[in-house]
């Protein structure tokens, strides 16, 4: 898993109100409830009783990312997202821990996965044991290790991080681990195949909501003609929207006719 390098917050691009607002609601909630809380946690200073540590340099906050991580007990939590600078690296330090037994969610800003170098290191970590998600945007990096350590980019540029803020077991490192729950739960699971970049045949269900897709059904009349629940069929077509690689149902529509798989 890459380290914690720049990537501050930014607010999410404003969705207008249409179907596909039904699949991807629960994650804007979660973005803008993660913005607030990495706000406040950023707005903090070094906190008493040595809560708050403020790490300087990317050398330094690459170290104690790889120090964090190297003392893994039992879970890894870990928000990737772009630019990336030169530290240690993470994954063969990973590829131990997993072998150990330690179990890593890792949640991928889509941004992450664009370079064919991260696409390769995510599907290695994948076949190893890793849990990896996709979102169309995290609002910040972050590591979270044991549910007793975070490290948060603090300040820095588009191209490098200046200052990290390393978190001790606190109210506010609770605050960050709900953080990244909530951006977990909705966010689509990432398959080998749909990580290594590799053609991916849908199945003749898929075909069919994609069909449906294109013909401009609602997530819950899919869900009625097929079946689902509605909570299943937004999630379906959710899964489908990110597996192409787009951002509206329209444009999964028009991605899988492009595809062949209509």
């Amino acid at each position: 898993m890459p380290s914690i390098q720049a990537g501050m917050p930014r607010p999410a691009d404003p969705t207008p109100r249409n179907p596909t607002v039904n699949s991807t609601a629960a994650g804007h909630d979660a973005h803008t409830r993660a913005r607030k809380a990495v706000e406040s946690v950023s707005r903090s200073t070094v906190g008493a009783a040595g809560v708050l540590r403020v790490v300087h340099g990317a050398e330094r906050i690459g170290s104690t990312a790889h120090r964090l991580q190297r003392g893994a007990n039992s879970l890894v939590r870990g928000v990737v997202k772009p630019p990336y600078a030169a530290t240690e690296p993470l994954d063969t330090l990973e590829c131990h821990k997993l072998a150990e037994g330690v179990e890593y969610r890792v949640l991928y800003d889509r941004a992450a996965l664009a370079r064919p170098p991260q696409l390769d290191t995510t599907t290695r970590m994948m076949q190893r044991g890793e849990q990896a998600r996709v979102v169309q945007f995290a609002p910040t990096k972050l590591l979270i290790v044991d549910d007793e350590f975070g490290l948060l980019p603090l300040t820095g540029g588009p191209d490098e991080l200046e200052s990290a803020v390393l978190l001790r077991d606190s109210a506010m490192l609770t605050a960050l681990i709900r953080v990244f729950d909530d951006l977990w739960r909705p966010a689509a699971p990432l398959r080998e195949s749909v990580a290594s970049a590799e053609p991916d045949v849908p199945t003749d269900e898929e075909r069919w909501i994609l069909s449906l897709l294109a013909s401009g059904a609602t997530d819950d009349a899919i869900g009625r003609l097929m079946g689902f629940s509605s909570r299943t069929a937004h999630r379906r077509v959710r899964e489908l929207v990110t597996r192409l690689g787009v951002e509206t149902r329209f444009q999964a529509g028009v991605r899988a006719v492009k595809l062949g798989w209509l």
